[in-house]
């Protein structure tokens, strides 16, 4: 074998690597819809509870902004200390957008209207008070929040690139297939962002609340702490957080920071949302995504409006503005007076 064949087989090699190596961190994730984990502080004062399978390791970031860590688990019991409260983004209004903006914008990409990529990992994760059941094998009534979500960023200005593909079974193997469908919509679309809609399996409780009157279902974003990407993604993710603690207070049920990798390596705007549990109802669960699906132009930093366009909202008529409408009538006026008064002397100079 020369040094030329060796080479060749080396770059083979590696990317053969760079291919498999996500499915090392595509850990089985979730557990029985009968059982879930429960995170306790030192005090065992309760935290959060979760479908997911819950490691040592992991962390979670409250809807106060407190950070806890999994220290040990006793059976479905995660055991959890507390680190301190999460430095968030912090926002600002600007009088001139008459918008919410982070000090540290996120400029947009020029002449491009922005594109967000949408699918899901489990196929058949449903709403019980809606679809039935749970579970429907490969038509799941998650579609069903996925296309409320799509179409009210649509309706807000987004280009949307959505995937029905089905990756079921619901098992380990789920985000191995899974990751060629969100691949494969980046690819398309060039996406800015990405989002794998999920719906947990806990008591309703921990996922119902009311927003502005109305009921729904809280969102929890879930980060892989497994992924070169996960600095970056958690910033996506704090981003989201802040800006629906600050329009819509209420709807957050924190950020979950999970061993694994979720696919988000392949971007660094890369998000797992859970839009409430198969115990809420599904209704609630389409209006709570609607309201997530609100805040992304804040988050993205981007200007839109409802006509669909990328152009900034056009300014409103100020005072100075009408100072300079009133302006130009009068000197109007006054030429045509001038003129008339001019015409009105030289016809009668000519009678004369």
């Amino acid at each position: 074998m020369n040094k030329q064949q060796s080479v060749s087989i080396l770059l083979v090699l590696t990317l053969f690597l760079s291919l498999i190596t996500p499915a090392a961190f595509a850990v089985d994730q979730n557990v029985s819809s009968n059982t879930y984990y429960t995170l306790l502080d030192e005090n065992n004062n309760l935290i959060h509870q979760t479908g997911s399978k819950v490691y040592p390791g992991d962390e979670y970031i409250s809807a106060n902004n407190s950070r806890y860590k999994v220290v040990e688990l006793t059976g479905h019991t995660a055991h959890c200390i507390y680190q301190g409260q999460e430095k968030m983004p912090v926002m600002e209004y600007d009088q001139r957008q008459n918008a919410w903006i982070f000090n540290q914008a996120v400029p947009a990409a020029a002449n491009k209207k922005p594109v967000i990529a949408v699918y899901h990992t489990h196929s058949d994760e449903s709403y019980i008070p809606g679809d039935g059941k749970e579970s429907i094998e490969g038509n799941g009534g998650i579609y069903d929040v996925g296309e409320v979500l799509v179409e009210k960023l649509k309706k807000i200005g987004f280009d949307v690139e959505y995937s029905q593909n089905n990756h079921n079974p619901h098992d380990i193997n789920a985000y191995n297939r899974s990751r060629r469908t969100a691949a494969s919509l980046l690819k398309k679309s060039q996406s800015d962002a990405i989002i794998d809609v999920h719906r947990d399996a806990v008591p309703a409780s921990q996922y119902q609340a009311q927003v502005g009157g109305e009921d729904v279902t809280k969102i929890k974003l879930v980060v892989g702490r497994s992924n070169p990407n996960m600095k970056s993604n958690m910033e996506f993710a704090k981003k989201m957080k802040a800006v629906m603690d600050k329009k819509q207070p209420g709807l957050s049920n924190g950020i979950y920071i999970g061993k694994g990798d979720y696919n988000q390596d392949l971007s660094p705007r890369s998000m797992l949302i859970e839009v409430g549990a198969h115990t809420n109802k599904k209704e609630d669960a389409e209006k709570g995504v609607a309201l997530f699906a609100e805040t992304l132009p804040t988050v993205m930093g981007i200007s839109l409006n409802n006509n669909s366009t990328n152009e900034p909202a056009k300014k409103p008529l100020g005072t100075g503005d009408n100072q300079g409408a009133g302006t130009t009538v009068l000197i109007l006026l006054i030429a045509v007076a001038a003129a008339a008064g001019g015409y009105y002397f030289l016809n009668k100079g000519r009678n004369q």
